[in-house]
């Protein structure tokens, strides 16, 4: 039974990741030993005004802020997609990525629907796809 629970557990957060990165706002992007990042920023919390911000992590190269919309929604998450088509069209690999906090949340979610502790690994980490 205790089996049956933590496979239950797993495929409710797989499904819930799932239905998230269809929704993500960050992107770490590698070639070579490259890595760019690609992050929507939501400066008041809602989803405009937002900016889509280019970091390119391993270069030393100062943060870009490429595109923001102050009121039109959708704009930052439409650019911030194309740009990922147009680096992986140019043999970069991007994983969506979801922040520590967002990834609690999905956690949280999941152990109030089976009423089980879910075992979520360090709080300092990165949950990737």
């Amino acid at each position: 039974m205790k089996s049956f629970m933590r496979s239950m557990q797993t495929t409710t957060l797989l499904a819930l990741s799932v239905s998230f990165n269809a929704n993500a706002d960050s992107w770490n992007c590698s070639q070579s030993d490259l890595v760019r990042e690609v992050v929507i920023e939501y400066p008041e919390g809602g989803s405009v005004p937002c900016n889509v911000v280019y970091k390119k992590q391993t270069e030393g190269v100062e943060d870009q802020v490429l595109w923001s919309a102050l009121s039109e929604e959708g704009y930052c998450e439409e650019k911030a997609r194309e740009l990922i088509v147009k680096l992986e069209s140019s043999g970069w690999v991007c994983l969506e990525t979801v922040s520590p906090d967002v990834a609690a949340d999905v956690i949280t979610e999941t152990t109030e629907e089976t009423g089980e502790a879910v075992d979520t690994g360090s709080e300092d980490a990165s949950v990737t796809e």
